[in-house]
């Protein structure tokens, strides 16, 4: 077995619940400096932290968290406005002070799921609501010259270049093991142990932690349909752009934000799609419609279904029983609403999600979990976490990053929010900072 390293914090996950904390825990601390859109909205909050003197990561965040939670507070300080309008609205600055010990351990680019959705998706939300406060992309885009309107909605690329950019920015790149998977978290008389391997060469490393933050995010696992032929070369597991799937007609399954995406794709670029769901027309067009508005490819495929095109087929409410190979094509057996349809295709794409990985925990007691969910059938299971620092209710220094963390709304403008909290409780229990 390898020699075991030892770090005061381990970081699991580089996305953005991860990669903030990494950069917090580096020693880029928060302090409150005010500002006029702040006090105008929130005159009491800003009387109270015009007291504070230090860092912010010093606050007592179990009193504060009896009135407002702590990853709203930081919001707030970071957007008192939903709109961007200049860099001196955030009531923010951060200082550089001596970082903690911490390892940052990711299987694969800091960036996190992003680096997988497909090619040209554009996000749900305006590019600065996918900012850290401690580097907001007005700054990042004029460092980098680039032309880039903030409060639209920013497309994967640019928001990428932007993740990738923050460990080099904020001197933490030493600190940040990219291409290493974590495959077990045991128990450790020095608090955590755990056990990784590299991506490719398969190469062990084992590190103990006296805390941990748990922050891989709500896709670990992707779903799978387990059916007959589910892995057959033609079946993919994800969806990235229309060029890598050639011949006329595809099966897109799914029913979310990525599928349509997909969909919609493809069927601009002339093919054949055929869109099965399990969900009913109701519960689809819903999220359609409430979305048309204010997101363009929504608009699109309203279009595209209100044309009721017969090169773009929804088959709501069915399942796919079982995928065969046809000669050079695939056949896909349907159960569309009760009555069995086969299909020939050239491609299928499953884009049916992921759920949160928590069977990394070996000897601990079972994580305690919630269901949360939205409007938008974006779900997962939640850890109970203390609401003021977001520690596990049942193991201690075990902390849930982003949305893994009870109580945390599935909104990308609230899904880094655990990081002050977290980084100030074990600043705290260190000693490091006082409360």
């Amino acid at each position: 077995m390898p020699n075991i390293e030892h770090h005061t914090v381990i970081i699991v996950g580089g996305g953005p619940a991860g990669l903030p904390l990494a950069v917090v825990l580096g020693g880029w601390h928060p302090y409150f400096r005010g500002s006029r859109m702040f006090s105008l909205r929130y005159p009491q909050l800003a009387a109270g932290l015009q007291q504070i003197q230090g860092t912010l990561l010093g606050l007592d965040f179990k009193g504060i968290a009896r009135n407002v939670p702590p990853v709203d507070l930081f919001r707030l300080l970071h957007h008192p406005r939903q709109l961007f309008e200049e860099l001196a609205q955030i009531a923010m600055e951060f200082r550089q002070e001596t970082p903690i010990d911490y390892l940052l351990l990711t299987q694969e680019k800091v960036g996190g799921l992003w680096n997988n959705v497909p090619k040209n998706l554009l996000t749900l939300s305006p590019g600065q609501w996918m900012e850290f406060p401690f580097y907001p992309l007005a700054l990042h885009s004029e460092e980098h010259g680039i032309d880039l309107n903030v409060n639209d909605l920013i497309i994967k690329g640019d928001l990428l270049r932007y993740y990738h950019t923050v460990p080099d920015r904020f001197g933490q790149t030493d600190r940040i093991h990219t291409g290493e998977k974590v495959v077990r978290i045991e128990p450790h008389e020095r608090g955590f142990l755990v056990t990784s391997k590299d991506v490719g060469t398969e190469t062990i490393h084992q590190y103990t932690a006296k805390y941990l933050v748990y922050a891989v995010g709500q896709r670990c696992i992707l779903r799978r349909l387990d059916v007959p032929g589910e892995d057959l070369p033609f079946v993919a597991k994800s969806y990235d752009r229309p060029e890598d799937f050639p011949g006329e007609r595809v099966i897109v399954v799914g029913g979310g934000r990525s599928a349509d995406w997909a969909a919609t794709e493809l069927y601009d670029v002339g093919k054949q799609v055929y869109y099965v769901m399990r969900q009913p027309f109701e519960n689809h067009w819903r999220l359609v419609s409430d979305s048309r508005y204010g997101l363009p490819y929504y608009a699109r495929i309203a279009e595209i279904m209100e044309s009721r095109d017969p090169r773009f087929q929804t088959l709501y409410q069915s399942h796919i029983r079982k995928i065969e190979e046809g000669g050079s094509t695939g056949l896909v057996t349907i159960d569309n609403q009760g009555e069995e349809q086969v299909i020939e295709v050239d491609h299928v794409i499953l884009e049916i999600g992921g759920s949160a990985d928590y069977s990394l925990f070996e000897g601990f007691e079972p994580l305690r979990q919630i269901e949360k969910y939205d409007n938008y059938r974006f779900q997962l299971h939640q850890v109970m976490t203390h609401p003021h620092n977001y520690e596990a209710v049942n193991i201690p220094n075990l902390y849930m990053g982003g949305y893994l963390a009870s109580g945390i709304g599935l909104v990308v403008i609230a899904m880094h929010g655990t990081t002050y909290a977290i980084a100030g409780d074990i600043l705290q229990k260190e000693g490091l900072i006082n409360s």
